[in-house]
């Protein structure tokens, strides 16, 4: 996985999921959060499991 292919950076501290206007740190508080994927993804539903599972340590659904 490389990087280039799921963030954009407009600065250092402007990093944004490629293709939305999400920070990745609008993410990363959800999750600090303890908000589980599917609910992330309920907030923020333009984005998809796949590139989600990209920005979080959290194990798959199964």
């Amino acid at each position: 996985m490389q990087l280039e292919e799921y963030f954009e950076v407009f600065a250092p501290d402007d990093i944004r999921i490629k293709g939305h206007r999400i920070g990745i740190e609008d993410v990363i508080n959800y999750h600090l959060k303890a908000y589980t994927s599917q609910q992330i993804l309920q907030e923020l539903p333009s984005l998809n499991l796949l590139s989600q599972y990209a920005r979080t340590p959290e194990k798959p659904l199964g």
